[in-house]
């Protein structure tokens, strides 16, 4: 076995290794999208990373074929710096091959990495395997983010379900004051411990009209628990866009993407109740999958949608090199 630079010959390949791990993914989480078992698919998945500015990869050669891969993507940009990015299609291996190739790609590909100055690195991982996940742990990765699927055809939402002196229902554009004054909530919670999620410090102004703008987006349903005339927790379900080849989307997904309550009002049931009529409109609606994700970091939300059924289907996990390594000498 030996190793090359990733180049555009062995994307079809690729596809083959990708789709051959998407079905025993699906095998064990048959909730993931049916369609990356089919190859041609797969490597349009592939080409599609490939082609993405500043891709570089590693492909590891056996008996003239390709039995894994691992492509990267160098970004640089307010948020997280100067990193590199594996996109969940971005790696695959052979069936026969042991996990230990993940790691053997990732030193290949990593040494050009860390001299051109990219120290923090971030992978998507599939749930399904544990046995990967753990190989990246052995690289020094950890557990960053979760995303997770919930299946909705034999769930039944046990309605209406009513919290005293609670209202529960869909926001509309009158309540626009009343959204924007709970804009920051999920961010000054995942700036604390243990999460201490660094954010931008966005305008509060913008943010606020980012939130109120929801409620002219008729594709978006923000739901909304009011106490004594306030919003003290809320939800909001967009639709998904399948048009992007997406490895964990199903057809007639909705994603749960922005979920808070108000510290003094928890443990109520507040956030339970939002869930109930949330994932019944949805399933109303014609969805048939809800998209969640949570930090691990953050102990509310990394309980609690487990315990709501969502299974996890895909990790990020991230990778902090001490920059001072590139002043060693031999």
């Amino acid at each position: 076995m030996y190793y090359i630079p990733f180049t555009d010959e062995l994307i079809s390949e690729a596809g083959q290794l990708l789709s051959k791990r998407h079905l025993l993914d699906r095998e064990i989480l048959p909730v993931l999208p049916i369609e990356c078992e089919n190859e041609n698919y797969a490597t349009t998945a592939v080409k599609t990373i490939w082609s993405k500015p500043n891709s570089g990869g590693i492909a590891a050669i056996e008996d003239g074929k390709l039995i894994g891969y691992l492509i990267g993507q160098k970004i640089e940009n307010p948020l997280r710096d100067r990193h590199v990015w594996i996109n969940l299609g971005g790696h695959a291996i052979s069936c026969k091959s042991s996990v230990e190739l993940y790691r053997d790609l990732y030193s290949e590909a990593s040494q050009q990495w860390v001299d051109e100055g990219y120290f923090n690195h971030f992978a998507l991982i599939p749930a399904s395997q544990p046995e990967i996940l753990h190989s990246w742990f052995r690289l020094g990765f950890g557990f960053e983010q979760t995303h997770a699927l919930l299946s909705l055809l034999d769930r039944e939402f046990p309605l209406p379900l009513s919290i005293p002196d609670v209202e529960i229902r869909l926001a509309s554009p009158e309540d626009r004051s009343l959204v924007e004054d709970i804009a920051n909530i999920i961010r000054t919670h995942q700036n604390k411990a243990p999460v201490f999620g660094y954010s931008l410090r966005d305008d509060p102004q913008d943010l606020r009209k980012g939130y109120a703008g929801l409620l002219d987006d008729h594709d978006v349903d923000f739901w909304i628990a009011l106490k004594d005339g306030r919003i003290v927790s809320f939800q909001g379900y967009f639709p998904l866009d399948k048009s992007k080849v997406n490895l964990n989307v199903p057809d007639r997904c909705v994603e749960l993407g922005v979920a808070g309550t108000l510290d003094q009002c928890r443990g109520q049931g507040l956030n339970y109740a939002l869930t109930l009529h949330g994932l019944a409109h949805a399933k109303e609606k014609g969805y048939v999958y809800c998209m969640t994700d949570w930090r691990e970091t953050n102990l509310q939300s990394s309980r609690y949608w487990p315990r709501q059924g969502f299974l996890p289907v895909s990790y990020r996990v991230s990778r902090l090199i001490d920059s001072r390594i590139t002043s060693v000498k031999e």
